[in-house]
């Protein structure tokens, strides 16, 4: 999401740091190698849950996908007249479909975004129908994790920007309060959706909070959400970080470890993985645009392989119209990419034999007969942390010309790179041919291999 009117980067840290009634400074939790000393962070059950989930949705529908512009980020006096939303072919369970065609594991609602509006009944100002009964009840009837987003730092409908109420004269539509009272009422609609619907998967807080808000949102979420993943918030509660992009596309090297929007930080003592937000929609357009172009299937097949491929989950917009349903177009689209990674990343080439050399670091492969690949996938099981640093795939490649004809070939290197963490994909500069796959890694402990595995995809079309 964009943070146009959202704290400056590093100041929700800040704030929690320098609040006077701020809880005991965070201390992570992480062991020693037993190679060099270093720190290895380690990880929640949680958070290697939510990065086994892979790929999730971040479903944007709100008074904003009834105005022209892409929600009311840009202008801090526009509200939207309330009459404009009208879910009236709403239907939550078409949205559950399209995610399980994609093959989302979980979703995340905007139940509030910066316009101020709400999509439940609560007891505060400026709502709507309760589209959030709707999609809880949905998600839990197609087994996919449900979240909310809910931006704390922007109310355009009560006159907040940087989660402090405006010293200004109130343009048409806003309510005139006083920073307690919208206090108050953020506490008031977080508590209603932190009690009322469940256990939450997600918490998307947007820029995090103020330091006056910050000791009881987080005990807010300490008392009934505390296996939540949560992303945007300040101190310890945030256990994802934003990749510091919205195109999809995480470094090549992206770590585990880390609290910086980027690919983090491999000697960093906080396990805090990466979350890859982006868009369906061209133009980094997260609410319904009328007649908006659509992204490639081949652009989001990259996109699947720079998130995913590259140790960050993904987070796909999905973006009902205005009256509720998820367009043909985009629902087409989010079916064949689902496609394509069933069809391509689920169907590994089975081996003869696998052997993964815990003591040395190395997982090698041997095929029956000489086989054609195109990929390998390589998952590092990081329970007691991460402790890859480097890796090397080599391979007995039988069709290269130097083979003359023998299956007798030495070991040529394919791929190499540093973080594997919860998946790394690489490609190959062709398809080759070959008898045996060995991976070698460098570490600050004995690695185990989740698994590692080897795919041909290239023939597949994305028609």
């Amino acid at each position: 999401m964009k943070l146009l009117y959202t704290l400056p980067a590093g100041a929700c840290l800040f704030a929690c740091a320098v609040a006077s009634n701020a809880p005991k400074a965070y201390e992570p939790k992480y062991r020693l190698s037993p190679i060099d000393g270093s720190k290895i962070a380690l990880p929640t059950a949680e958070q290697l849950a939510f990065q086994d989930k892979e790929i999730g949705v971040l479903i944007h529908y709100n008074i904003a996908t009834d105005i022209g512009s892409d929600g009311c980020n840009y202008d801090p006096k526009l509200v939207p007249d309330q009459a404009l939303f009208n879910p009236a072919l709403i239907n939550t369970d078409q949205s559950m479909e399209r995610i399980t065609a994609l093959g989302g594991k979980y979703a995340t609602l905007v139940a509030k975004h910066n316009c101020g509006f709400t999509i439940w009944p609560t007891k505060s100002p400026a709502h709507g129908e309760s589209v959030v009964e709707s999609f809880v009840e949905s998600a839990q009837k197609y087994r996919i994790g449900h979240g909310f987003y809910y931006s704390v730092v922007v109310n355009n409908f009560l006159n907040v920007q940087n989660a402090e109420v405006l010293n200004t004269s109130l343009a048409w539509g806003q309510v005139g309060i006083s920073d307690s009272t919208y206090g108050q009422i953020v506490f008031d609609q977080l508590t209603e959706l932190w009690t009322q619907y469940g256990n939450l998967t997600e918490i998307w807080l947007d820029g995090g909070y103020g330091s006056t808000q910050m000791n009881d949102i987080q005990s807010l979420l300490e008392a009934h959400q505390p296996q939540a993943v949560v992303f945007g918030a300040c101190d310890k509660n945030s256990t994802f970080r934003w990749i510091g992009k919205e195109t999809g596309e995480a470094p090549e090297e992206t770590w585990s470890t880390g609290t910086t929007s980027d690919g983090g930080d491999p000697t960093s003592p906080i396990f805090c993985p990466a979350e890859c937000d982006t868009t369906l929609q061209t133009d980094d357009r997260w609410f319904f645009g009328v007649d908006q172009p659509l992204r490639s299937i081949e652009e989001m097949i990259d996109v699947y392989h720079t998130s995913v491929g590259r140790n960050c989950v993904l987070e796909l917009d999905l973006a009902p119209d205005r009256g509720g349903l998820i367009p043909a177009r985009h629902a087409a689209c989010y079916k064949k990419l689902g496609d394509f990674i069933r069809s391509c990343c689920d169907k590994p080439i089975a081996p003869k034999d696998t052997k993964p050399k815990n003591e040395a670091g190395s997982y090698s492969l041997t095929f029956d007969f000489p086989t054609v690949i195109d990929r390998i996938v390589l998952m590092e099981d990081q329970t007691n942390g991460l402790v890859i640093r480097s890796y090397q795939a080599h391979a007995k490649i039988v069709d290269a010309e130097e083979a003359n004809g023998t299956l007798n070939v030495p070991w040529t290197l394919v791929s190499n790179g540093t973080s594997v963490g919860h998946k790394k994909i690489d490609f190959f500069d062709k398809a080759i041919t070959v008898t045996d796959v060995l991976v070698n890694s460098t570490y600050v402990d004995i690695p185990k291999w989740r698994s590692v595995s080897v795919h041909l995809c290239g023939s597949l079309t994305y028609n």
